[in-house]
């Protein structure tokens, strides 16, 4: 993945054009004349099936062979927001909108890429025709069907239980979440006191795979970042629990965090997202026994660090377990050479309040979601933040903090396990109460539930 990145973390869309591909969450246009009608209507199609599918994208300028189309247009202002909002509004029920982004690859060229949202307790259909053929046929898309992504990939009406029935339980799953949240409202939002072995387990967990991970980091002979990271680092974990236990079968693992992913980018995303499995060879997820011994459950496993000569925008690990173990550590962003030479503030002297605070919401949104799905009905937390002292205060543009405020202690660990209608109801107050002492460090009083909730709209940039 080549690094093409904005000071905010934007870069996982460059992917999306440097290696095109489709799949049941991408789909490729040529490029085509956005004032078209049938195209539109056809255009509504394929956004509606994304929806359905839990979101994804429409990335254009590419033929179905994932070569570049010619013809390119003299400019692009007509890939627009409000053009692909019109589109919507049109032909589908109920609207939603479309975000566009105009990504420049690595080899220079700048394509659109549309980012279709999921559908919500409702699935997504058509509310009226396409323009009419000479037989009177509806072209492109019909009222009253409602589409979905199949094998080829291609957007097809639903035509059977076996099509309805992933799309049902996504919307139930949506639903669940309003309900849970209305559950939480009555649940003392605070965290639970977990039991000695709970803490253990994930404490254990923590701590192995750091080591793990230093291990890694100490084997890359290549590896070039501005401060050393072993000392410069957060590791972010969970742990989801359950009294029959949580066991995820070892094969369903890449899927359903490919699923944890789009939902939770409903909440958090910047383009860089947790626990993402990539699947280009050279950096994709596999699994590993949990030990060194190979002994232990399977847990899948991403390492971006390789031998530190990545072409990635941070060198991320993590690793989930089949028994609903998470962790991931990453340097800090601030200490990129990019941010580096953006901000005009040498590595290891600042720490950007809002990034800490989002990616422990990420965080937070992944456990939530993945407890939904995998049984979870309790969420054990732990999170680290190390090389703190010295830093000062400071932030990505956009956010101004009052300046001179800077840590004196090294590091900072907080913990905690809360009730799924709780991670639902009240994130932003679970959210707070794992990344407040941080900034506490810095002498920063301000950082509330009610921060959180206002920050929150900046969390999804994309």
């Amino acid at each position: 993945m080549a690094e093409q990145e904005t000071s905010d973390g934007r870069i996982d869309l460059t992917d999306l054009v440097d290696y095109p591909r489709e799949t049941l969450d991408i789909e490729l246009k040529t490029w085509i004349d956005l004032a078209d009608k049938i195209a539109q209507a056809k255009l509504a199609r394929h956004i509606a099936a994304l929806a359905n599918h839990g979101g994804g994208y429409l990335v254009f300028g590419f033929r179905d062979d994932q070569s570049v189309a010619e013809e390119r247009p003299t400019e692009l202002s007509a890939y627009s927001r409000d053009t692909f909002g019109k589109i919507v509004t049109r032909y589908l029920t109920p609207a939603f909108q479309c975000d566009v982004e105009l990504v420049r690859s690595s080899a220079g060229p700048v394509f659109p890429v549309v980012r279709v949202p999921s559908h919500g307790p409702m699935p997504v259909g058509a509310k009226a025709d396409g323009p009419h053929d000479a037989k009177g046929q509806p072209q492109g898309i019909r009222a009253g069907a409602y589409y979905i992504r199949k094998p080829g990939p291609k957007s097809e009406a639903v035509l059977g239980m076996e099509d309805w029935q992933p799309l049902i339980r996504r919307c139930v799953l949506s639903d669940r979440d309003s309900l849970l949240a209305d559950i939480g409202r009555a649940v003392q939002p605070r965290a639970e006191r977990p039991s000695v072995a709970e803490t253990d387990r994930l404490s254990a967990w923590h701590d192995a795979s750091a080591e793990r991970w230093r291990r890694i980091v100490a084997g890359a002979a290549a590896l070039r970042w501005p401060v050393p990271i072993v000392a410069n680092h957060c590791q972010l974990s969970y742990m989801l629990l359950s009294e029959a236990g949580v066991a995820i079968p070892p094969g369903d693992l890449r899927p359903l965090l490919e699923q944890a992913n789009r939902e939770v980018r409903q909440t958090v995303f910047t383009g860089w997202s947790m626990f993402y499995p990539f699947t280009r060879p050279e950096i994709a997820a596999a699994l590993h026994p949990e030990h060194d011994d190979g002994t232990g459950i399977d847990v899948l496993e991403s390492n971006l660090i390789g031998d530190g000569n990545f072409d990635t925008s941070l060198p991320d690990y993590w690793r989930y377990a089949a028994d609903g173990r998470a962790t991931i550590l990453r340097p800090y962003r601030e200490d990129r050479p990019r941010s580096v030479q953006e901000q005009g503030r040498s590595a290891g002297s600042w720490l950007s309040p809002e990034t800490v605070i989002r990616e422990t919401a990420e965080l937070v949104a992944h456990a939530r979601t993945m407890a939904e799905r995998c049984g979870g009905e309790r969420v054990a937390f732990r999170c680290s933040w190390r090389g703190l002292a010295g830093r000062e205060i400071d932030d990505f543009g956009g956010i101004y903090w009052s300046p001179g405020r800077s840590a004196q202690a090294d590091q900072r660990t907080t913990a905690g396990t809360w009730e799924v209608p709780v991670l639902v109801a009240d994130w932003h107050s679970v959210v707070a109460e794992l990344s407040c002492p941080v900034l506490s460090l810095f002498g920063f009083r301000d950082c509330t539930a009610e921060l959180v909730a206002g920050l929150a709209p900046r969390f999804v940039k994309l």
